[in-house]
């Protein structure tokens, strides 16, 4: 345990929506109280006061050693969890008026998937910005025509923007014509590349099986195009509704393209998320938001000593992993945001963001 009077590090307290701070800088004594920390107290204080660091805090909260110059002293900033920005790209061809057996029964794919998609997006509002591209364009325009290639993007990625990506699905009916799964993947792309921001950026495909444009080679270009699009950065989920072997095979290559396929023990089962029935489809979404927004978390700024920080989810140390595989590391070398991989993430995903602590040590100052 860390000696109150010889702390000198920053802790960060991360919570799903963000941790706000009520401490004043300079203001507290180091008892815990209501938003403290136990353990951490307040910096202020002389020097020897419990949760107190040497020296005055500078006009930015930081702590100022006694010749001017900037100590690594104990600082609190509001962090919140970094959301994932995710384009759901929804098939509205007249086959989605089909059952998932492609017969004319019902519910249809659209009537499983219109609902649950409405309530994942709205469950997961904060911790995620969506926006809407829908395909193909156009009512009865021919199969395969130009008129029904798609073009826009129906709704723009936004912070709090599930009210308004539900209206617009609301107010979208399964008419289109062809299945140009390929050129709607591109031109997701195309967008994706011109949002200015470092937020981790997602695909959602949900469509019902065999891309149909252009009439040749649709399925190669399909998948060509989700193997851009990971390649440029941005990996495709793809949540399918489908029961013929075609169709499933087909949705198969594009979920394994996208760099992002369901896990499952079975080498047999699909590799794409289910959506047979609206809970089926609505426990496959809830996978994917919460496997895009559940460990990021930002810094506010780089630590002052980038080999001498601790992570912690509730008590329990996590080590640094420089392989992305279990553990913790930076996600990239501004040093701004690290990100928890395997058996952390997971444990994070059960207990709540609220559980992860950081501590920015000095060069000598012990913190496990």
């Amino acid at each position: 345990m860390l000696r109150a009077s010889s702390i000198c590090s920053v802790v960060v307290l991360a919570a799903l929506s963000g941790c706000t701070s009520s401490d004043e800088a300079g203001s507290g004594s180091g008892a815990p109280g209501a938003g403290d920390t136990p353990g951490y107290g307040d910096v202020g204080g002389g020097a020897g006061e419990p949760g107190s660091v040497p020296g005055d805090l500078g006009a930015d909260g930081s702590a100022s050693s006694a010749g001017g110059g900037v100590d690594c002293g104990r600082q609190n900033f509001d962090v919140e969890r970094k959301p994932a920005s995710i384009l759901l790209v929804l098939d509205r061809s007249a086959s989605m008026q089909d059952d998932p057996n492609g017969d004319e029964g019902t519910p249809s794919k659209w009537d499983i998937v219109v609902p649950a998609l409405q309530e994942v997006i709205a469950a997961t509002n904060e911790a995620a910005s969506w926006g809407l591209k829908v395909f193909p364009q156009g009512d009865r325009t021919g199969s395969c025509t130009e008129e029904s290639f798609p073009r826009d993007i129906l709704i723009p990625i936004a912070a709090s923007n599930a009210p308004t990506v539900s209206q617009a699905i609301s107010s979208t009916t399964p008419e289109g014509d062809g299945t140009p799964t390929g050129d709607a993947i591109n031109k997701a792309v195309e967008y994706l590349q011109t949002i200015q921001n470092d937020d981790p950026k997602y695909i959602l495909l949900a469509t019902d099986g065999d891309p149909s444009c252009p009439k040749s080679d649709s399925d190669e270009l399909a998948v060509q195009a989700v193997t851009d699009a990971a390649a440029a950065g941005f990996h495709t989920f793809v949540v399918g509704i489908a029961a013929q072997a075609s169709k499933i095979k087909a949705l198969n290559g594009l979920a394994v393209a996208g760099l992002e396929p369901r896990q499952d023990p079975d080498p047999d089962a699909p590799r794409f998320y289910l959506a047979a029935t609206q809970d089926q489809l609505v426990t496959s979404l809830l996978a994917i938001t919460g496997e895009v927004s559940t460990c990021l978390f930002p810094l506010g700024e780089p630590p002052p000593n980038p080999d001498h920080v601790g992570v912690f989810v509730g008590e329990q140390s996590i080590m640094q992993d420089t392989t992305g595989t279990d553990g913790w590391n930076y996600t990239g070398p501004d040093m701004m945001t690290i990100k928890l991989y395997g058996a952390a993430c997971e444990q994070v995903a059960s207990s709540g963001a609220g559980s992860v602590k950081v501590i920015f040590g000095c060069k000598d100052d012990p913190i496990f």
